[in-house]
């Protein structure tokens, strides 16, 4: 959309634009295919799908712009990826023992801290690079999130799956806090590597830590071992001009003191069915930027649209204007398109 960069910079600023800008994954065939010009959106082809994107909204972040082909694939050790229209699924490594977990971990740290060098040449980096190219795709007048890196829980539990994780937190907790240590510095390192002509504004970091009940883990392994590390590297960012914008899915209300205190500017998604209220957490945060906040589980897949106007007005009204609207996740195929435009079609509409 037209001036999509200064309306959410605007947002940013906590200024009011001219009207509500919009933050959206869209896994969607029928709502890229309406922003594409009426032509569906084919298998690879990432240029039209962030075209589609770009007329949608105003601000995503790294995902599928466009669906893949379906099929899997072996990976070096053994386990077989299953590549969906929209998704990727990929089963736990297994590990036959805490021991050989242990083992096999502190053979890949000491193979990682072999390569660590003082600077990171971010600008090499083929992330970071992947990154700039499709900054360029966007093209400069919309709000594309920097995907950095952190200290990278999620990615410690996802690779062995969260019940056999939790065995490792309890048998092996110094492996575990060896290998957050480790992503911590890497991620310190690549953002004080970063070059002077990076383009953006904001970064995003995703870290899911808590289920629709509550955090995943106990608050007080996560004030000891995951806060800490994460105000490190949202502090490196900061020092380069850089926002933080946070996601977890769930309820994080027990611990949003401790991600605040960590210095995060923005909330995304705001999972309203897991007892996220954009009332109460504007006024506990007023600081706080939300990115979504669209109940994606049953409003938008169900509701019609005018309950979803409705509900768009409110989010607006309850954050005071401090929102980009969006899903509470993604905009996925369940969404009718419909929906997704009663959507926009609100947040546009609103005169602040």
């Amino acid at each position: 959309m037209k001036n999509s960069l200064e309306r959410v910079r605007r947002i940013m600023a906590h200024q009011k634009p001219d009207h509500a800008p919009l933050f959206d994954l869209l896994p969607n065939d029928a709502v890229l295919r309406h922003f594409n010009g009426d032509v569906a959106v084919e298998i690879g082809d990432d240029r039209s799908g962030i075209s589609a994107i770009v007329a949608a909204t105003d601000g995503s972040r790294h995902s599928r712009f466009s669906p893949m082909q379906e099929r899997s694939e072996t990976l070096s050790d053994g386990r077989v990826c299953q590549y969906e229209r929209w998704t990727t699924w990929t089963p736990p490594r297994i590990f036959s023992s805490v021991e050989e977990y242990r083992q096999v971990k502190q053979g890949e740290l000491t193979a990682r801290h072999k390569q660590a060098n003082d600077c990171h040449d971010t600008a090499n980096d083929r992330g970071y690079r992947q990154c700039r190219d499709l900054h360029s795709l966007f093209g400069n007048d919309y709000y594309l999130l920097l995907s950095g890196p952190h200290s990278c829980l999620m990615g410690l539990y996802t690779e062995v799956g969260l019940e056999a994780f939790s065995y490792y937190l309890c048998d092996a907790e110094d492996v575990i806090d060896e290998q957050l240590e480790s992503s911590t510095d890497l991620a310190c390192r690549w953002v004080a590597g970063l070059p002077d002509d990076d383009p953006f504004d904001a970064v995003f970091i995703g870290d899911d830590i808590a289920f629709k009940s509550g955090p995943m883990f106990s608050p007080r392994w996560l004030a000891e071992h995951y806060f800490p590390r994460l105000k490190r590297v949202i502090s490196a960012f900061h020092a380069r001009r850089k926002k933080i914008i946070f996601h977890s899915d769930g309820n994080l209300n027990p611990i949003m003191d401790d991600l605040v205190a960590a210095g995060i500017d923005g909330l995304n998604p705001i999972e309203i069915q897991a007892g996220m209220v954009l009332a109460d957490l504007h006024k506990r945060y007023p600081s706080l930027v939300f990115f979504g906040g669209i109940d994606v589980s049953h409003l938008l897949p169900f509701g019609k649209p005018r309950e979803i106007k409705d509900a768009v007005v409110k989010a607006i009204e309850d954050a005071e204007g401090q929102i980009l609207v969006g899903s509470s996740t993604e905009v996925s195929n369940q969404v009718p398109l419909e929906n997704f435009l009663a959507m926009r079609a609100a947040a546009m509409n609103y005169v602040f």
